[in-house]
């Protein structure tokens, strides 16, 4: 598989709307300031889903567990684009108060963020980094439930169906899971 594949693939059939579906979800319009640059970002990350998907899946020719793949990681690499802007734009205005004060003089300094609608990306960048964390962290049947469950938002039954298990075995993964995050979640928490 090759870059120019991918864009192919990409350009192809109209499946350009997955890049404009996360745009859309993550309240990027085309009257974002940066909404071209956005649109390029989310081509660029579609391509490099697909080589990873076929790099993982090599026989699959699932599209839509592939589409399902690519918005999310379409979607979690805007986010943190998104939350580094705004972290950027943040510290320059705790800097603010560092510069030379302008008395006498128009100049005017201002910091505004880019746009506010993406102020609530912060939780969704957690919870994408904590999936990261706890990935790290299951063995490979909890990773598969996770995977299944998080990136594909597929049902308990069917996750037993796809990996020829019962239901009580995925829910043991899941419980596994449910304390891997609880460590790593009480980790994080300040004791009191």
């Amino acid at each position: 598989m090759t870059t120019k594949a991918a864009f192919d693939f990409l350009l192809s059939e109209e499946r350009e709307r997955v890049v404009y579906g996360v745009l859309k979800k993550l309240h990027i319009g085309p009257l974002h300031p940066q909404y071209q640059d956005f649109l390029q970002e989310g081509r660029i990350i579609f391509a490099e889903a697909y080589l990873a998907y076929k790099k993982l899946h090599p026989a699959s020719d699932n599209e839509h567990d592939l589409m399902l793949f690519a918005y999310q990681r379409i979607r979690w690499r805007l986010l943190d684009i998104l939350r580094k802007e705004q972290q950027h734009i943040s510290n320059c205005q705790s800097t603010e108060s560092l510069l030379p004060s302008t008395s006498g003089t128009n100049s005017e300094i201002v910091f505004e963020a880019v746009d506010p609608t993406t102020l609530d990306t912060e939780e969704e960048t957690l919870n994408c980094e904590l999936y990261e964390r706890l990935l790290k962290q299951c063995n490979k049947n909890e990773a598969k439930y996770l995977q299944q469950s998080f990136l594909f938002m597929r049902p308990i039954a069917e996750i037993a169906r796809m990996y020829g298990v019962s239901r009580q075995t995925i829910y043991n993964w899941r419980a596994g899971i449910q304390r891997k995050a609880k460590s790593i979640l009480d980790e994080e928490t300040p004791a009191a």
